[in-house]
């Protein structure tokens, strides 16, 4: 066993015996961006040893031997921005990430904590220890739509022993508008941004609406990264203002078509970096995860090598970790991925830790399952009795879908047939035991008859309601607080198709097939109710985050994203 880094020279100059070898693969060298043909890989232990034309290393009876025949080996691709906990849990994200050739992951770690907070945090990240692929954080500075979303945020003292812990790459994607706020909620991330460049750690941003003035303002605090461009102009922009830009192309929205021009642009492309941001069960299983994206990027015509640099070297540069991971070097992790050929990405061999970890169509290792405390699955304490006053007169503030995921204010008379024309009510219920609710209005849903609820919402403790009529929503209701949490579709007094997601209300323990078929049960009932929204459970469960604009909804009432006040539903 290689007991120091400094003993890698021992197995380098056939002293000590290999433990892994491949012979005849071409080699892609992330850092001068080259196939190199004819090359051999040495590994003892987790390290690699050596990678050139020498095939002859000192080898035992316990050396494993692999013949490449000329196919192409990468470093393992690093995955750079994702939420883990996105409608299934840890242990299913890894089984189905092994296959894609990911072997180093960092997540962000919201989800669980919005609801439980420091322990949402702490059991996240115990879970993440000690799996077969390598498992990186950011902590989650929990930015909410107002100061009282954000109570569940641990203290101060508390984030200091994440940022102590090497796993932990940085604080989490910070809201720009939550960053510049001149208020408490902003003093409050803005000192957490202040701790983590004091412990060495990354910054990591969410710039989505920020204006030219707003977006430099934000950037002096020292944002090293942004995932959400969305033309090739603003990658452009970011670029030119330091950050490490991810192009996103995931289950949350894919971007690459319309950003994919960044690669072919007269700039140096050792900033940009591909992520998904997040997969959902139907698009794991139906596409693949970083895998999709880096085909998706050939398919566009960017160059295999850029492509390749952008999920390997490039990723682990931006997180200071291209010590250990990123490169196919003496001295580096022995994370790599086998695949037919430059421009045909489709992993036969996974290597994580100087281990097969998939092959022949087999993930071969054993995934660690992760523990939670029983009040995890306990967090769904809505009143047994909620009662509902829907106004049927006058002039009412109205959030207005323009998109799947953006909303606006608007007003609609309901005394008026034309402007009453396609409202359902919107009930956002705090659903940890306090109690409050608040009843709006939300146009451009589309439901025309039932109800459909969930309790996954981003970065709250609320129950987000859609319905037509009051039975129906208490349909909903009832059946979240009876099952624990997820989504449900009622029409009147019959539940037609649910969700179950009882860790924290957010997160389903099924197989991510189950999840999947679950999931699509949700979206047929949806359509036939009406819904014509692609993918409208993501519409609902992100009614309440402050990361898209321009209405919010909060269990106090409507936001307004720009300046943060709470608007009741009746006119004044």
């Amino acid at each position: 066993m290689i007991e120091t880094m400094n003993d890698v020279h021992l197995v380098s100059l056939k002293e000590v015996p290999a433990d892994l070898v491949i012979r005849n693969v071409m080699v892609f060298n992330s850092i001068t961006a080259e196939f190199l043909s004819s090359q051999n890989i040495w590994v003892k232990d987790d390290v690699i040893c050596y990678v050139g034309e020498d095939g002859d290393p000192l080898i035992s009876s316990d050396t494993k031997l692999i013949e490449a025949h000329g196919n192409v080996i990468l470093p393992g691709l690093i995955e750079g921005h994702t939420h883990i906990l996105n409608f299934t849990g840890v242990e299913e994200f890894i089984r189905h990430v092994i296959p894609s050739g990911t072997t180093t992951v960092v997540t962000e770690t919201i989800e669980l904590a919005s609801v439980a907070g420091l322990e949402g945090f702490t059991y996240l990240i115990e879970g993440l220890r000690n799996q077969p692929i390598r498992l990186y954080y950011t902590i989650s500075p929990l930015c909410g739509l107002t100061i009282e979303e954000e109570g569940v945020a641990p203290s101060m003292s508390e984030y200091r022993r994440f940022f102590d812990d090497p796993m932990c790459l940085g604080l989490g994607e910070i809201y720009w508008a939550n960053l510049l706020l001149a208020n408490e909620q902003g003093e409050r991330v803005r000192t957490l941004a202040e701790m983590a460049k004091s412990y060495g750690k990354l910054i990591e941003g969410h710039t989505a609406g920020a204006s030219k003035n707003k977006l430099q303002a934000y950037t002096a605090f020292g944002v090293s990264s942004c995932h959400e461009s969305i033309t090739e102009k603003e990658a452009i922009e970011r670029l030119r203002l330091g950050y490490w830009v991810m192009i996103r192309q995931g289950a949350i929205r894919k971007e690459l078509d319309e950003v994919v021009g960044v690669f072919s642009a007269d700039l140096d492309t050792r900033r940009i970096v591909i992520c998904t941001d997040s997969m959902d069960p139907e698009t794991f299983l139906t596409e693949g995860s970083l895998d999709a994206a880096v085909r998706k990027a050939m398919e566009l015509g960017v160059a295999p090598e850029k492509v390749y640099q952008s999920v390997t070297i490039n990723v682990a540069e931006h997180f200071h970790v291209e010590h250990l991971i990123g490169s196919l070097t003496p001295g580096k992790k022995a994370d790599m991925v086998l695949i037919p050929a430059p421009d045909d990405y489709r992993p036969q061999m996974v290597i994580c830790r100087g281990k097969v970890i998939y092959e022949e169509n087999e993930v071969k290792a054993r995934v660690r399952k992760v523990a939670y405390p029983d009040h995890f699955f306990q967090s769904v304490r809505t009143s047994p009795s909620v009662e509902i006053s829907m106004p049927q007169r006058g002039r009412v503030r109205v959030m207005e879908l323009i998109t799947r995921l953006v909303t606006v204010e608007s007003i609609a008379d309901l005394d008026n047939p034309d402007e009453s024309a396609d409202l359902n009510l919107l009930l956002a219920l705090e659903r940890t035991g306090k109690g409050d609710m608040f009843l709006g209005i939300i146009k451009g849903f589309g439901l025309t008859r039932g109800a459909v609820g969930t309790t996954m919402c981003w970065d709250t403790q609320d129950m987000f309601v859609v319905g037509c009529e009051e039975e129906s929503v208490l349909t909903v209701i009832a059946r979240l607080r009876e099952m624990g949490g997820g989504a449900a579709v009622a029409e009147g007094e019959e539940i037609v198709a649910e969700y179950p997601a009882q860790l924290c209300g957010i997160v389903s323990v099924n197989k991510m097939e189950t999840a999947r078929a679950q999931i699509r049960d949700m979206e047929n009932a949806l359509a036939g109710m009406g819904v014509a929204w692609d993918k409208p459970l993501l519409t609902l469960n992100t009614l309440g985050t402050a990361a898209i604009p321009h209405l919010r909804i909060t269990h106090h009432g409507y936001v307004r994203l720009k300046d943060r006040a709470v608007l009741p539903l009746e006119l004044q």
